[in-house]
């Protein structure tokens, strides 16, 4: 699924999103719009100052920026997290202490939690400060024996 952000500095951003948290820039507009892509996760970057497209309309109230949450619907929310997690946890080069994972505050390295609301659910926080919360509905735990759970207990047999 797509979620679609705001953002004060769309090449900072773009370099964010591929960089450290392991992201595909699939479609690049200098100054106006990123699409970038990781697994089932896709989100759209627009740069704050881009002009509205052809139907948008000004927002006269949207004047100032500020960090906000996002949620976005995916599928297979255990891999995309996996896959986030080892992303960010890639050593960094510092000049002072050789290579260290300087961005795992941005990703709990809980997996997903079940919600009471019956989703699975994580968070993490790009380098503007905005917190994307993924959403899967997927029913059960992914497990080897999920093909023949029980879709309303999650039990086997």
């Amino acid at each position: 699924m797509s979620g679609v952000l705001r953002t004060p500095d769309l090449p900072r951003a773009v370099a964010d999103y591929t960089g450290v948290l392991g992201f595909e820039c699939r479609q690049h507009i200098p100054g106006v719009l990123a699409v970038v892509v990781h697994g089932p996760l896709q989100l759209q970057l627009w740069a704050c100052g881009a002009r509205p497209g052809r139907w948008e309309k000004p927002d006269p109230r949207a004047s100032a920026w500020a960090p906000t949450r996002h949620s976005v619907v995916v599928r297979h929310i255990h891999a995309l997290h996996a896959s986030l997690r080892q992303a960010i946890l890639r050593p960094v080069r510092t000049g002072v202490s050789g290579g260290q994972p300087l961005h795992a505050h941005r990703l709990p390295a809980e997996a997903p939690a079940l919600q009471p609301w019956g989703a699975w659910a994580f968070a993490f926080a790009d380098i503007d400060g905005q917190v994307i919360h993924c959403v899967d509905w997927a029913v059960q735990q992914p497990t080897p024996d999920a093909a023949f759970a029980n879709p309303r207990t999650g039990r086997t047999g």
